[in-house]
C-alpha cells in the first residue's frame, strides 16, 4: 500500500490504524503473521466508508471478529484486517410479549460470553448451549455455532447486515439459510454480508436453572476439552450421524505432533499450539489427520475452522 493510500485510510478510520502488526495476538491459536492494516471500527457510517474506499483501490480485507476460529497464516496477511469496537457490541432490549418471548437486539461484536451473562441475570433462556463457546455473537451466526443440540439459528428473528452491494439491508429468519456450521447464503466477493446486528427470540426462565445448566455445560467443556494449549476449539465439523473426535481417537492420533503442533490427548477433535506452532505445522497434521481417517474410515473430515 502507497503512502498517498495509507494517508487516506488513516483519515477515514476512527481509531488509529495499526501498519504490519502480527495477527497472532489476535488469535486464540496464537499463530499468524503481520497484516497490512490492522482497524478496530466504531460505527456502520465508518464501515461504509471503508469498504467504498476498499474497493475503489482493489484493496483486499477482511473481517476476523475475536479470531477464535481462525487460523492465520504464517506470512499474514495482505491487506486490511478489520474487528468490531464497543460500539457495535450492544445488547437491547426490545420487547416482552403476552406468549412469554423475549425478543433483543445484540450486537455483532458483543461477544458470547457477555451476551449470555446478560440473559442469565435476567432469567432469559435459550442461549444456554453457548456457554463457554469464545468469539462473538457475529461470528457465531457466521459459523452457526452451536453444542448441546443447540445452535444460534434456533434463535435468531432477523439480521441486520452490510454489504458492498447493498449497502444495509434487514433479512428476516425466512430469508436466511442457516445450515450445520453455516451460514450459507452470507454471500462471497462483492456481495458478501458482514452482520451488524441480530435480533434474537429468547423465553423466560428460571434464573437457577439457567445458571445451573450453564454450569454444568462449562464443567463438561473443562473436563473433555484443552486446557492450557491455545486452540481455535474444535477443527474440524462432525460428519453426519459420527463425531471427528472419535473418528481421529479411533485411528490411534491422539498425542500425534509435527513440529509445534499436536492432536490433543485431551480430545482428538482439538490441533494445540503447544507454543511453537506455526500455521504450516497446523497445516500438516490437519492433513496427517484427514489422511489417516480417510484410510481407516473411509470419511473425509472438512475443517471448521477458517483461513486467511
Amino acid at each position: 500500500m502507497d503512502q498517498r493510500l495509507k494517508e487516506r485510510l488513516e483519515e477515514l478510520a476512527e481509531n488509529p490504524v495499526e501498519w504490519g502488526r502480527k495477527l497472532a495476538p489476535f488469535t486464540s491459536f496464537g499463530i499468524g503473521g503481520p497484516a497490512d492494516a490492522i482497524i478496530q471500527v466504531e460505527s456502520t457510517e465508518e464501515l461504509g466508508r471503508l469498504l467504498q474506499f476498499f474497493a475503489e483501490n482493489s484493496l483486499t480485507w477482511r473481517f476476523i471478529g475475536k479470531g477464535t476460529n481462525l487460523l492465520v497464516s504464517d506470512s499474514g496477511f495482505s491487506g486490511v484486517v478489520l474487528f468490531f469496537g464497543k460500539a457495535l457490541s450492544n445488547i437491547e432490549l426490545l420487547e416482552k410479549s403476552e406468549s412469554g418471548d423475549i425478543h433483543v437486539r445484540v450486537g455483532a461484536g458483543c461477544s458470547l460470553a457477555k451476551l449470555l451473562s446478560w440473559c442469565a441475570t435476567r432469567s432469559y433462556s435459550g442461549l444456554e448451549f453457548s456457554a463457554g463457546i469464545p468469539g462473538t455473537l457475529g461470528g457465531a451466526v457466521v459459523m452457526n455455532a452451536g453444542a448441546w443440540g443447540g445452535e444460534i439459528s434456533d434463535i435468531i428473528d432477523s439480521l441486520c447486515v452490510f454489504s458492498q452491494k447493498s449497502g444495509v439491508e434487514h433479512l428476516d429468519r425466512d430469508e436466511l439459510d442457516f445450515r450445520y456450521r453455516a451460514w450459507e447464503n452470507q454471500g462471497n466477493a462483492k456481495s458478501k454480508r458482514l452482520v451488524l446486528s441480530a435480533d434474537l427470540c429468547l423465553k423466560h426462565g428460571q434464573k437457577t436453572e439457567i445458571q445451573q445448566k450453564c454450569m454444568g455445560y462449562l464443567l463438561q467443556r473443562k473436563e473433555k476439552q484443552p486446557k492450557i494449549e491455545k486452540n481455535a476449539g474444535s477443527f474440524f465439523k462432525n460428519p453426519e450421524g459420527d463425531s471427528a473426535g472419535r473418528l481421529i481417537e479411533a485411528s490411534g492420533l491422539k498425542g500425534t505432533r509435527y513440529g509445534g503442533a499436536m492432536v490433543s490427548p485431551v480430545h482428538a477433535n482439538f490441533l494445540v499450539n503447544t507454543g511453537t506452532a506455526t500455521a504450516n505445522d497446523i497445516f500438516r497434521l490437519m492433513d496427517i489427520v484427514t489422511t489417516q481417517v480417510e484410510k481407516d474410515s473411509g470419511v473425509q473430515l472438512l475443517p471448521e475452522v477458517h483461513f486467511l
